[in-house]
């Protein structure tokens, strides 16, 4: 590095202009909400942490751990799969398509009468080029 330049921490691949943190405050921002996560796990599953406190050694404690985890996120993903089906979300959805495909048309016709509209004008400068070149 050369005298009298410094790196620019906004420079960086993980700069975000939305969320102006320096990067190394979001991984500690990142750390501490998984810690808060965890924590959080931890303190609402009673049976985990009866079974976390009889752990003899930190490998059984760690497959302690996976097997909620494992048990608890396929609670989560049946839960979640059965919202994503309920009748209420998928007329959302359909709504939304809807919404979707009437928004995209529009967009489409606009296009569709601009290009014309541009193509009409590009036509005309092209003719009274041709003209003023034939003088």
């Amino acid at each position: 590095m050369q005298q009298g330049h410094s790196v620019d921490p906004y420079r960086s691949p993980f700069y975000d202009p939305l969320l102006p943190i320096h990067p190394m405050k979001k991984v500690s921002l990142l750390v501490g909400a998984l810690g808060g996560a965890f924590a959080g796990y931890l303190f609402s599953n009673k049976k985990l942490r009866d079974e976390l406190h009889d752990a003899k050694d930190g490998e059984e404690a760690a497959r302690i751990l996976a097997r909620h985890v494992k048990d608890d996120g396929k609670k989560i993903g049946k839960e979640a799969w059965a919202f994503v089906q309920s009748d209420e979300v998928q007329h959302n959805l359909g709504k939304a398509k809807k919404f979707a495909e009437k928004q995209f048309k529009i967009a489409k016709r606009e296009v569709g009468s601009f290009v014309q509209k541009e193509a009409k004008e590009a036509t005309k400068a092209v003719k009274k080029a041709i003209k003023k070149a034939g003088r």
